[in-house]
């Protein structure tokens, strides 16, 4: 058993080496020429040597220092073609500014070149031309793997943090940017255009977040140029990874933020404008731009096939040959005549023949234009990153699995301790079985450790895709980690049925044996058949023979798939074989009681296998089935063969005119043959117009969508399994996932007008632009029409399996969506959870949709006016519309109308059983955030409320509110901004002149208010009274209060003393004056005091008269009292 294991983890081993088909053909040869480089004068010496193309083909370049390019004439090396490799060291201080484009530490890499384990630190910034650069290569055709520019990129056409063009036969493989990129068209943080692939990179830079002002130079454009993106006088193409692309982006992210806001067109946070294909990336990155403006692409424009119509050429055929017919006729009437008139029917015979061989070529051309294939862009290197992916988290299951057997084992041992003697299994067996615990708990142990190593194992064979030698290493750590995992598996395996014969009390060992014979039968067909795909594609591994190699791969594809059966039938047999072993522990007589645990455990450990084994066989089943990717453009030959047609048939015009001026004097029958000549001349001339003109016919009605067909070839046009977590805000056509899904056909994206009269065949282009598998949680705002959470504006395609959580708005626009602003081309098998807002077409799915089948809303529409639909706001009068469900309390599904088996309401706990409902789908929650920080994440159930609200964290100078919202019955999730109000200083009762004014530090919601009333007290006894005010300040959001109260004077001619209410009674306080205002400090919510007059001066006077008055008057009787006693002595 242990031995058939290992053979299904041998599968690993297969996949990996898969990697090695991608590995660039055209290295150095071991043997060849090494060159070291330490100083910058040795890299000054390399660039001189470089300018010859074949002189770095064939040698090895190692870095072996970090060199600083400060101060130096270093200027960047012309062509490289050679292996470079930068052994981790780092170039800084490169600086170009000069004149000149296509410019990087390297101009050219030529398709033998290899950049490896290189940084980069410096600027680009040309003085002149600025087209075509990048930090570490302005054009690339190689191979660039593990490599880093810090710093910045400033241009005009063409810029990217690493390459301006990366070339098709171009690689890009592990790469990051940081820094800034500048450029008006085509920039990007990897690549400004990328036909080739780009891997595992990373950008963390700034993509023209400042504004740039794009110039035209008509002085420097042609007629044929009038219609490039570059020569748009607006920022076009600007994205987090790449411009422009139509080649493969895979895996990449974006952290940087993208574009200005109001400005720039085709602006995505991993590609501007996409015309390839692109899987699992994933921007976090702000996204800004005017038009065409997107999560993770700003257009998807669509793949177009050119079909020319074989029945009108046929005839243009048949034509030919009666004209041929009819000038033969007439060349024997001729006779006789005149060598000119013989010399003009040679001419027209001629013409002839040439037509007829040109619509042949033409038509042959158009029939086989398919099979001729420019260039096959190999994507084994993508599919092995996409592999890893898939495995992380089902090796992370297993972690799981090993763990349930781990307690699996602890609870068999508690067991026996618990029963002990009584267990009735003797002392031998009962020895035997502890014995066999142990065995199985270091077994799980040891499976841990290897599924950690085959983790790591795995992460590093990611980071070393592109490198062979590093790609070899990283398969010998599967290959050791792969024997680890099945040996402990095995010793897992070989415990349980030791534990099982030990423990069974019989009546069930036939049953037993026979489970366990089909499970080792079952693991028997899978691992044959993996090794059956292993060593298909091992044996021509190393022959070099791409086209051997292939077929290899292709029939390990087919063993995947046989694979793949394998498992799902063993995992079913593993989960009964484990099912019977858990009932033997039930069964075991006296320890059925303390077995119980264990018995249940183990029915965990078979479920959670199966369901692991599932997942391992739905993995390989998905790669079997993956076709060959290859990309097919069209031939531009069949162009040129028209424009020769258009000029053979032009000619043949001319001769025919010719002719009948020749023929003028010719005899009856001549006029018969000319008459017939001229018929048919006619008759070509209409097929000619059918043909090249297209007179009155639209050139819409050229253009058949297919992106709901499925093709057995590979998908350009199309995004794939990735996801937006930025914000993304523009003007017009702006989405989480993709701005706009349609076709740019002139230069003015302002209107996207279709440009009449251009000569063309008869023909039609079949487009297909698809959307699969995205999801956004971030916030979309658009400033006017077509917003939407996966697209803005879809014009055409196909979007299917698709998620969003962001909430959807217009300021000044209508046309808003959970998944489209507006569709006139399919959506099916979506979710949306939101809330909406704008102005009239406000829906679910699509603000105005088409085709809208199996998607499913929970919508909140804010704000909106007229067509509003939890499903759609409105839909086409030949829209399909089927199998759409929705939870609301208050909308209806399109127009405010639901429709039964269309588009119809269920309740919540419906729409969550939906099949295929996503988790995030039906979880609830509140996501609380104070200033970009989340404080807290609150689920609830749907219409019921939260408990408390979470603390505010609290910020100086501020007062802090959540939202104001009905917290007890709550329907849709949301996020909620925590709400800053910079402190008041000032609080009054009212009134131009207030009679009380508080003056002090107060949130928003703080209010004062006084009471008056009159009031009288002794003091000193003396008898005071008057009006006493009774100020209070309340704030919900200050625990302490601390203000000085202004109180209007009732008179501001008198003085007047401040008296203060306490515990104590009244006291006088001395206080200041401000104006008409007395000011009072307290340090309490509520102060009572009270004014009293003091007396005025004329009073004061009076007073002061009396007394001097009685004090004259005292004085003088003393005075008089004295001298009567004086005289009375002396009588």
């Amino acid at each position: 058993m242990r031995r058939k294991i290992h053979k299904c983890l041998s599968f690993l081993l297969a996949a990996v080496l898969l990697a090695s088909l991608a590995a660039p053909a055209a290295l150095a040869a071991e043997g060849g020429d090494t060159v070291f480089v330490r100083t910058a004068e040795d890299l000054v010496q390399l660039a001189e040597n470089c300018t010859l193309d074949s002189w770095s083909q064939g040698r090895i370049v190692r870095l072996e220092a970090d060199i600083d390019l400060s101060g130096t004439d270093f200027t960047p090396i012309p062509t490289f073609g050679g292996t470079f490799e930068g052994q981790g060291h780092t170039i800084s201080g490169l600086s170009i500014t000069g004149s000149g484009n296509v410019r990087g530490l390297f101009r050219y890499i030529q398709p033998s070149g290899v950049v490896r384990d290189l940084s980069v630190e410096g600027r680009v910034d040309p003085s002149d031309r600025k087209n075509t650069l990048g930090g570490i290569a302005g054009s690339n055709r190689g191979l660039l793997a593990g490599c880093t520019f810090h710093g910045t990129v400033r241009g005009a056409d063409s810029i990217g943090g690493l390459v301006g063009i990366n070339e098709s036969s171009g690689q890009i493989v592990n790469c990051t940017f940081s820094g800034a990129v500048t450029g008006e068209h085509y920039a990007g943080g990897i690549a400004g255009q990328n036909y080739g692939a780009v891997i595992q990179c990373r950008n963390s830079g700034s993509i023209n977040t400042t504004e740039v002002d794009a110039e035209l130079d008509l002085d420097a454009i042609n007629r044929e140029q009038l219609n490039a993106a570059e020569n748009v006088p607006v920022c076009t193409d600007i994205g987090g990874v790449a411009g422009y692309s139509s080649g493969i982006i895979q895996s990449c992210t974006n952290s940087g933020s993208v574009g200005y806001d109001h400005v720039g067109y085709n602006i995505g946070g991993i590609v501007g404008r996409q015309s390839g294909y692109l899987d699992g990336c994933a921007n976090s990155g702000d996204i800004l731009g005017r038009k065409d403006v997107g999560g993770v692409a700003g257009q998807l424009e669509p793949e177009v096939r050119l079909l020319y119509d074989q029945g009108q050429m046929g005839e243009l055929l048949d034509a030919l040959d009666g004209l041929g017919d009819l000038l033969d006729q007439t060349q024997q009437d001729l006779r006789g005549t005149s060598d000119a008139l013989s010399d003009r029917m040679d001419a027209i015979s001629a013409r002839t023949d040439e037509a007829r061989e040109a619509v042949g070529d033409l038509a042959d051309s158009a029939a086989d234009w398919t099979n001729e294939n420019i260039e096959e862009l190999n994507s084994l290197t993508a599919r092995i990153s996409w592999l890893i992916d898939q495995l992380a988290p089902i090796l992370d299951d297993a972690v799981d699995v090993m763990d349930l057997v781990e307690d699996l084992a602890d609870e068999l041992g508690n067991a026996l301790d618990e029963v002990g003697a009584a267990s009735g299994l003797g002392d031998q067996a009962e020895q035997e079985l502890r014995a066999a615990v142990q065995s199985l708990r270091r077994a799980a142990s040891s499976g841990k450790e290897a599924v950690a190593r085959l983790l790591s194992a795995l992460e590093h064979l990611g980071a070393a895709l592109g490198s062979a030698l590093q790609s070899q290493e990283a398969m010998e750590e599967v290959r050791a980690a792969a024997g680890d995992l099945a040996a402990a598996l095995g010793d897992m395996s070989d415990t349980l049925a030791e534990i099982a014969r030990i423990l069974w009390n019989g009546g069930d060992e036939a049953a037993l044996g026979e489970a366990a014979q089909a499970l080792a039968d079952t693991l028997a067909r899978a691992g044959g058949a993996l090794e059956q795909a292993a060593n298909a594609v091992a044996a021509h591994m190393d022959s070099g023979e791409l086209e051997e190699a292939g077929k290899d791969a292709a029939a390990a594809w087919q063993a995947l798939g046989e694979a793949a059966q394998a498992l799902r039938a063993a995992a079913g047999h593993a989960t009964d074989a484990a099912a019977l072993l858990a009932k033997l522990l039930a069964q075991g007589g006296d320890l059925a009681e303390a077995f119980r645990d264990p018995g249940r455990t183990l029915e965990k450990v078979a479920s959670r296998a199966s369901r692991l084994g599932e997942d391992l066989a739905d993995v390989f089943w998905e790669l079997a089935e993956e076709p060959t990717i290859t990309i097919r453009p069209i031939d531009s030959a069949i162009r040129e063969q028209g424009d020769a047609l258009g000029d053979v048939f032009a000619g043949l015009l001319e001769d025919g005119d010719a002719l009948r001026e020749t023929m003028s004097a010719a005899t009856d029958t001549l006029l018969d043959d000319l008459e017939a000549i001229g018929d048919q001349f006619r008759v070509i001339t209409d097929l000619l117009r059918d043909l090249l003109e297209q007179t009155g016919e639209e050139l819409s009605d050229r253009f058949e969508d297919i992106s709901d067909q499925e093709t057995s070839g590979p998908d350009t046009g199309c995004v794939a399994n990735s996801r937006n977590t930025g914000t993304v805000e523009g003007d017009i056509n702006v989405a989480g996932i993709v701005g706009s899904m349609a076709i740019e056909y002139d230069f003015d994206p302002e209107d996207d007008l279709i440009e009449e009269g251009d000569r063309s065949l008869d023909f039609r282009y079949q487009t297909k632009a698809v959307v699969r598998a995205c999801m956004n949680r971030g916030g979309v705002t658009g400033k006017r029409d077509y917003a939407g959470g996966v697209v803005g504006l879809m014009d055409l395609g196909r979007v299917s399996g698709c998620e969003n959580y962001g909430d959807i708005a217009s300021t000044d626009g209508g046309y808003v969506g959970g998944i489209a602003g507006a569709s006139w081309g399919t959506i099916r098998d979506s979710w949306v959870k939101c809330h909406l807002s704008g102005g009239d077409y406000i829906g679910g799915v699509a603000g105005l949709g088409a085709t809208l089948e199996n998607c499913h809303t929970l919508v909140e529409i804010e704000e909106g006016s007229a067509y509003l639909g939890a499903v759609a706001g409105d839909v086409d009068a030949d829209a399909a519309v089927s199998d759409n469900t929705f939870t609301s309390e208050r909308l209806g599904a399109l127009d405010g109308i639901s429709y039964a088996g269309h588009a119809e309401p269920v309740d919540f706990d419906t729409l969550c059983t939906t099949p295929g409902v996503p988790e995030s789908f039906s979880r609830l929650e509140l996501t609380f955030v104070a200033d970009g920080v989340v404080v807290e994440v609150v689920p609830f159930q749907y219409g019921e409320g939260i408990d408390a609200l979470p603390e505010i964290p609290a910020k100086k100078g501020c007062s802090a509110s959540w939202p104001d919202l009905d917290y007890t019955c709550l329907t849709a999730s949301q996020t909620l901004e925590a709400e800053y109000t910079p402190y008041t200083s000032a609080l009054t009762d009212g009134g131009e002149l207030p009679e009380i004014l508080v003056d002090g530090s107060f949130s928003s919601r703080a209010q004062v208010s006084h009471t008056t009333e009159e009031v009288a007290w002794t003091d000193g006894g003396a008898e005071y009274a008057g009006t006493a005010y009774t100020v209070t300040v309340e704030d919900p959001d200050l625990e302490q209060a601390a203000y000085t109260v202004h109180c209007r004077l009732p008179d501001p001619g008198k003085r007047y003393d401040l008296w203060v209410l306490s515990e104590d009674g009244w006291t006088k306080t001395d206080a200041r004056l401000d104006g008409q205002y007395l000011l009072l400090e307290s340090q309490t919510g509520t102060v009572t005091f009270c004014l009293t007059e003091r007396a005025g001066p004329l009073a004061v006077v009076i007073l002061a008269v009396g007394f001097a008055g009685l004090l004259i008057g005292f004085c003088w009787l003393i005075r008089w009292r004295r001298k009567g006693t004086a005289a009375g002595r002396k009588h």
